[in-house]
């Protein structure tokens, strides 16, 4: 018991000394001097109007940081940025060095006390800006599901066109801009998304930097279409022709709207004949169909066209 008093007399004051204490301490502590190295991003600034950075930069920067510890507790909350300032540079390669003074975000410290390790200067290629016009095509990647097809004209991108500025050996050597790539894999339904533009090198600026792909898709259907008449193309007017079959059926494949309103005056089953008259003539037909539409089967692979001269 005289233990426990002797413990808890007077605590109120054993604890205020115990804080003073580990304030005294703090701030002791807080004073004293340390090194630390530490990741910056690496950015450009100032490049002038009339050109555009042709060279790849490293994204980061070290930097080696001589401060107290309650400053270094401070930058532990700060995005520091080392920014390479190429304002009044010409065309060409130059070289730019990196130095405390290029360090954004460390604010409270002296330039000395924040030195840039690795990279300490960038070499960088400046060209002349270029700008053109080119038209944007659309990447993808894996196909649609089996119960779809794409109308036809089914995709459009919107806008067909952009803006492209960047290093004129660059864009000289653009013929169009790609999207990212899209998977059709993952096309459900008709419907609208936005793609971004595929960048080919940093300095590429895209104007605007995405575009709307529409896909229009319909389900896959399957119609027999019977009695379809062929035609007999002929290369004189002196001459007529007889052709058996004198009907065939065709079995077509594509997008069910489509396939749903077709008639045998949508399609054409052409047979061409050059030759003598008073001839028969076995042809394999040239079946002509919608846009989309694809055929499966028909029920003769082959016509006998008997071609007679046209009696006077």
């Amino acid at each position: 018991m005289n233990v426990a008093r002797a413990i808890t007399h007077n605590l109120g004051a054993k604890v205020l000394a115990l804080l003073v204490a580990l304030l005294v301490w703090f701030n002791a502590s807080g004073q004293q001097e340390v090194v630390r190295v530490r990741s910056a991003a690496l950015v450009v600034e100032g490049v002038p109007d009339s050109l555009a950075l042709a060279s790849a930069i490293p994204s980061s920067a070290q930097l080696r940081i001589t401060a107290t510890r309650r400053q270094m507790l401070v930058l532990g909350f700060k995005r520091l940025v080392v920014a390479a300032d190429l304002s009044g540079l010409g065309p060409g390669r130059q070289r730019v060095p990196l130095t405390g003074n290029s360090v954004r975000g460390a604010r409270g410290l002296e330039p000395g006390q924040v030195q840039v390790m690795n990279p300490g200067y960038l070499d960088v290629q400046l060209e002349p800006l270029a700008t053109r016009r080119l038209q944007v095509s659309l990447e993808t990647v894996g196909t649609l599901p089996g119960n779809l097809v794409l109308l036809d004209g089914g995709i459009t991108i919107d806008p067909a066109w952009v803006t492209v500025r960047g290093p004129v050996s660059d864009v000289d050597r653009l013929q169009h801009v790609s999207t990212e790539p899209v998977d059709l894999g993952r096309v459900r339904e008709t419907g609208t998304r936005e793609v971004a533009l595929k960048g080919s090198r940093h300095a590429m600026v895209y104007e605007p930097d995405r575009v709307a792909v529409t896909f229009r898709v319909s389900p896959r259907g399957e119609r027999v279409l019977p009695n379809v008449p062929p035609t007999v193309l002929l290369d004189s007017d002196d001459v007529d022709a007889f052709v058996r079959p004198p009907t065939v059926s065709l079995t077509l494949e594509g997008p069910a709207t489509v396939l749903d309103t077709l008639s045998s005056g949508d399609v054409s089953v052409l047979l061409s004949v050059s030759g003598p008259g008073d001839s028969t003539y076995r042809l394999v037909p040239d079946v002509i169909l919608p846009p989309g539409v694809r055929l499966t089967a028909i029920s003769a692979d082959t016509f006998d066209v008997h071609v007679v001269p046209v009696e006077p």
